[in-house]
């Protein structure tokens, strides 16, 4: 998918012009206005095709692109959209990690359009999904050095201090684990069945007792994926590197796990094929061991088998409890463009398979 100047191809960046969310931007330049910008509104704004929960648009201001960011209106769980915390980090975090996009505004006052909103600098690139764009076609180990190239990234986030990067205060590593499990299950229990609530239990109950001593912390994405990296085509190198609401300090083995469950591989059972959101058939492209040990030795870090299993199934012990809730979100179509979720994995079979994990080896 292209994010790049308008003359782009618009049908897979953006969405119908029939089907935008209007927003009121008449508002939205009255409080830009009142910063010392405007939106050129000679300049058509246009609604991004990207984004499963927030809503997304291009519009310029000063003469140069950049990317409005809003959550839907209403219903969102606890701490989602959190874009205070993504608005200090894309204020900060760009004096060490340059790919970081800058936060040009941010808007607090749900008087101005309803919701909060963030402005941030555009990036041109290309994100990519389980299939390559048309320009990638033919490109020599392509799959392998997509492959190199987001693994390289992670690498460097999770080298930078936070402290470096004037966000020590963005969380806290000690605990981070614990409050991952507590927190997710707290979640799930306000959108879960009983008997699905049960089978997650049992995944918490197994986590806590294979729970690894906590390491030390980094700043963490937590949302890690071609996705969410803008791509030079030519290059293969990134541009820019976006999502960030949910990052924070935290254990950076959880980090990874989380981009290795959407990793994919040619072969992949069904419950993880249906999860895999990188294009796993591209030549070359690593495998889950193969990118594991890279970040290990891009980090100089290890992890022993029993924790890298740990990791993986407190991975899935989070898709599981994020997916219950966007099932909610979706039937009380709460969610930006879409009455019905579409999704690629069924919430019981995510569920059973993370329960028959705790029992039997690690099968990745």
């Amino acid at each position: 998918m292209e994010v790049g100047p308008r003359d782009r191809n618009e049908i897979n960046v953006f969405v119908d012009l029939s089907q935008e969310t209007t927003q009121d931007w008449d508002a939205v330049d009255l409080f830009l206005r009142r910063h010392g910008m405007k939106i050129d509104r000679d300049i058509s704004i246009r609604q991004f095709a990207s984004g499963v929960a927030n809503l997304n648009y291009l519009i310029s201001i000063d003469g140069k692109p950049a990317v409005f960011r809003r959550p839907p209106n209403d219903d969102a769980p606890p701490g989602a959209y959190d874009f205070v915390r993504q608005h200090k980090i894309l204020a900060r975090l760009g004096r060490c990690l340059p790919t970081t996009p800058k936060s040009l505004a941010y808007c607090d006052d749900v008087s101005v359009i309803g919701v909060p909103f963030l402005i941030s600098e555009f990036r041109t690139g290309i994100t990519i999904g389980r299939e390559l764009p048309d320009e990638l076609a033919g490109v020599e180990n392509v799959g392998g050095q997509l492959s190199a190239m987001i693994v390289g990234a992670m690498a460097q986030l999770h080298r930078i201090s936070p402290s470096e990067a004037g966000l020590s205060d963005l969380g806290r590593a000690e605990g981070f684990i614990s409050r991952q499990i507590k927190g997710w299950r707290n979640r799930a229990s306000r959108v879960m069945s009983v008997e699905q609530l049960r089978k997650f239990d049992a995944i918490r109950e197994a986590l806590i007792a294979l729970q690894p001593a906590d390491r030390p912390g980094t700043l963490v994405h937590l949302d890690f994926k071609l996705e969410n990296v803008l791509v030079d085509p030519l290059t293969l190198t990134v541009q820019g590197i976006i999502d960030w609401e949910m990052a924070t300090i935290g254990d950076p083995f959880y980090d990874l796990m989380l981009m290795l469950l959407v990793w994919g591989e040619p072969d992949d059972i069904p419950v993880y094929a249906r999860q895999c959101c990188m294009p796993c058939k591209a030549p070359g492209w690593w495998s889950r061991r193969q990118a594991l040990d890279a970040y290990q030795r891009a980090t100089d870090t290890r992890v022993s088998e029993a924790d890298t299993k740990f990791y993986w199934i407190l991975a899935m012990f989070r898709n599981v409890g994020a997916l219950a809730q966007l099932v909610v979100l979706y039937e009380k179509e709460t969610m930006s463009n879409a009455n019905k979720l579409d999704m690629a994995v069924s919430l019981e079979t995510m569920l059973d398979h993370a329960v028959k994990l705790i029992g039997t080896p690690l099968d990745w």
